[in-house]
């Protein structure tokens, strides 16, 4: 019945993005593909990009800043090819999210039904898939955020579910290989790293070294060849990108609201954006190491308490802990699926 959920409202999906434009972030990949066919996947990160953000771009510039890590452009590698088949580039661009929803469907299901019965697994998936917030931001927005979900959450299910125990070594290996994947979409899975960490450790040494070389084999042939060319500027926009300040939210919007000194206020939205990342990494894992039995919550809790003090917003990060609340509680997952929504 899940699955069967899943897809129909994945139908929805792709026919919203067939028929429409989606918003100015599939202008943006628009012009990122272009570079991409420019100069390639790794030197786009050295092309400037232009003042005209919803114009076309210029000829040797790009729309906004590259600001994704390498995996993306590698997407943009296959989906240049398939638009030169004949294909929609607004479409194209919406489909590896709104097919990550399916399997983010599946793996909340799976991770629920073992430790707390089939109905509220079986429940809680379904909201899943019927999310309004991710069938707004994958159908139709026209960004990679459901897709680094749902990998994170596949890292966190093959360490804590294990669905292979005669190869014990596997599991873990193919959790650092789902990790390095999400966080080469995009860098907000790094706060989830600690609490996985923790996880592979107590399964044993053995455990955590799988996980590691797991990372390793992705990380290294997708990472490298841009750290080593293009270092400067990827570490400019990808690994110190900001948000967009005018947007005030977490920490600095907390701060505003308690009337703190300017200089506080500059401060978290410049350094002080590192405290947010810090916040949410290391008080899931702590909560982890006090209780043992708390897997599920603290993954959830990791991308909650991300978008909930991070210094900038953008409407796609809604999709951030839809499925991943529902490992914490189901009535709370359920009111911020159906606000966040509305």
């Amino acid at each position: 019945m899940v699955l069967s959920v899943a897809v129909v409202v994945l139908a929805l999906k792709l026919w919203v993005a067939a028929t429409t434009f989606g918003t100015n972030d599939v202008h943006f990949f628009e012009s990122f593909a272009a570079g991409v066919r420019r100069v390639g996947p790794i030197s786009i990160y050295a092309l400037p990009n232009g003042f005209n953000l919803y114009g076309p771009a210029h000829v040797h510039d790009l729309a906004a800043p590259y600001n994704h890590p390498p995996l993306i452009g590698w997407m943009l590698v296959v989906i240049n090819h398939l638009v030169s088949h004949g294909l929609s580039f607004p479409f194209l661009i919406r489909v590896p999210a709104s097919v990550a929803d399916v399997v983010t469907t599946l793996l909340i299901f799976e991770m629920l039904r073992v430790r707390r019965g089939l109905r509220e697994a079986t429940a809680a998936a379904l909201l899943v898939a019927c999310s309004p917030v991710l069938f707004i931001i994958s159908g139709f927005h026209g960004n990679t955020d459901p897709v680094f979900v749902m990998f994170t959450l596949l890292s966190a299910y093959l360490l804590i579910n294990r669905p292979w125990p005669a190869l014990p070594w596997v599991s873990p290996a193919l959790a650092g290989v789902a990790f390095a994947l999400a966080v080469s979409v995009k860098l907000v899975p790094i706060v989830v790293l600690p609490t996985l960490l923790l996880i592979a450790a107590r399964l044993g040494r053995r455990h955590l070294a799988s996980f590691v070389a797991g990372s390793g084999v992705v990380l290294l042939p997708l990472w490298g060849p841009v750290v080593l060319r293009e270092w400067q500027p990827f570490r400019a926009d990808v690994l110190e990108y900001a948000g967009i300040s005018t947007r005030l939210w977490g920490l600095v919007e907390f701060a505003h609201a308690l009337h703190a000194p300017a200089s506080m206020i500059t401060f978290l939205a410049g350094p002080g954006r590192f405290l947010a990342v810090l916040l949410s990494a290391l008080l899931p894992a702590l909560l982890l190491y006090w209780r043992r039995d708390a897997a599920l919550p603290a993954i959830g809790l990791c991308l909650a308490l991300f978008l909930l003090v991070s210094p900038a917003f953008g409407t796609q990060y809604l999709a951030w802990p839809v499925a991943a609340a529902y490992l914490i509680g189901f009535r709370a997952a359920t009111a911020y699926n159906l606000a966040a929504g509305a």
